[in-house]
């Protein structure tokens, strides 16, 4: 009897004796400010890539075993998200983009560091529900997970506040809502070389724009980039908003492009 009443009281798993999913280190980064030694995850990929890989079915199930699958609501992770659960129709699917006002066709939420509040809200959400044994102490590393957030947010703020940027180029759309936080506009260049009759327009609105910097990959063509930096004499800045260390990342782009 007392067994029986054991297991039906107990909760439905905890995180410690079991363990969660994530699709790439960005994601084990974030939810380890809040669940720190309390799970286990595993990754489907150990660096970010919107190519999608046929995994090997050993793989898959070992993946499926997983209790929860947190994402960020990208189209890959929706396409593992179906494979998973049709391997394990179990598997709790958390979309950590729940509730985040979204730019169309733009999945990059976290490049908004109050956006991370929200990403916050719901994996502490998450946590709570299925190990409310140890809701107080989510509670307190959710808490210490938001101050950190603001602090990083206020030291952006302030950085770009003293800053005159207001325009910047970028080849893609990995950084507007970080632009659109800050209020900085993003012209969008094409990824091709410049026609040398296009470059006294070019030059000259650049100047008129206060435009100074080319934001880009580390993984982007750089053939492209000296093309268009040297020609308009403007710097170009390298981020990866899918590095783990999302603090650093961010913090590091607003230090380089008010350089």
């Amino acid at each position: 009897m007392i067994k029986i009443f054991f297991i039906l009281f107990f909760p439905l798993f905890v995180f410690s004796k079991t363990f969660t999913l994530t699709y790439f280190p960005l994601e084990t980064y974030l939810i380890n400010k809040i669940a720190k030694n309390e799970l286990k995850n595993r990754e489907i990929s150990r660096k970010y890539t919107d190519t999608f890989v046929q995994l090997p079915k050993s793989e898959i199930s070992r993946l499926a075993n997983a209790k929860v699958f947190f994402h960020l609501g990208l189209d890959i992770e929706k396409e593992y998200a179906e494979i998973l659960l049709k391997q394990n129709p179990n598997i709790i699917v958390v979309d950590l983009s729940l509730n985040v006002k979204k730019i169309d066709n733009n999945p990059y939420i976290w490049t908004d560091p109050l956006n991370l509040r929200i990403i916050a809200k719901n994996m502490y959400d998450t946590f709570v529900k299925y190990d409310k044994s140890k809701e107080n102490y989510y509670k307190v590393n959710y808490q210490n997970f938001l101050d950190e957030i603001d602090q990083t947010f206020l030291k952006i703020k302030l950085k770009l506040d003293k800053s005159e940027i207001e325009s910047i180029y970028v080849f893609d759309d990995y950084w507007e809502y970080f632009a659109k936080r800050f209020v900085i506009k993003t012209i969008h260049r094409e990824k091709r070389y410049l026609n040398i009759s296009e470059i006294p327009q070019l030059i000259e609105f650049s100047k008129e724009k206060n435009i100074n910097k080319l934001l880009s990959t580390n993984e982007e063509n750089k053939d492209f980039i000296i093309s268009l930096t040297n020609n308009l004499n403007i710097k170009a800045v390298e981020s990866d908003i899918f590095d783990d260390k999302w603090q650093t990342n961010l913090l590091e782009l607003a230090q380089n492009i008010t350089k």
